[in-house]
């Protein structure tokens, strides 16, 4: 199954693509939040690449995110979900920030730490299948 993963934030939303079968997610990109233009070119990539899910980070843990950021993670969302033909499940992206910062210092990872974010919570996704 192909997964498309977003880190979402106010500014910016990471990318990541993840194979259930292969068992493995790979950072994609970065791309700036620009409202209702952000789900339409999330819907033409999910089209052209033929993704079967999507999976998104939530801020479940109470200690590293406010509930505002859970609220608007979740309309997010929501309105994904009324934008796209697939289904959209949310992952607890809990500590992904720290992980991912880890990657890039101690591994070197050129990919942004919101790309590495999105793969770390598509590999959680996956991992719990």
């Amino acid at each position: 199954m192909k997964i498309l993963g977003i880190d979402y934030g106010d500014r910016k939303i990471g990318l990541a693509f993840g194979e259930s079968s292969a068992h493995m997610a790979v950072p994609l990109e970065v791309i700036v939040n620009e409202g209702e233009k952000t789900f339409s070119d999330l819907k033409t990539l999910v089209e052209q690449e033929d993704i079967e899910c999507i999976v998104v980070g939530v801020p479940l843990s109470q200690g590293n995110h406010s509930s505002v950021q859970l609220e608007k993670t979740r309309s997010f969302i929501k309105t994904l979900s009324e934008t796209v033909k697939v289904p959209v499940y949310e992952e607890d992206e809990s500590f992904t920030s720290v992980e991912s910062i880890r990657l890039q210092q101690e591994f070197q990872a050129q990919a942004d730490e919101d790309a590495l974010a999105a793969m770390l919570i598509v590999q959680s996704y996956i991992d719990h299948l």
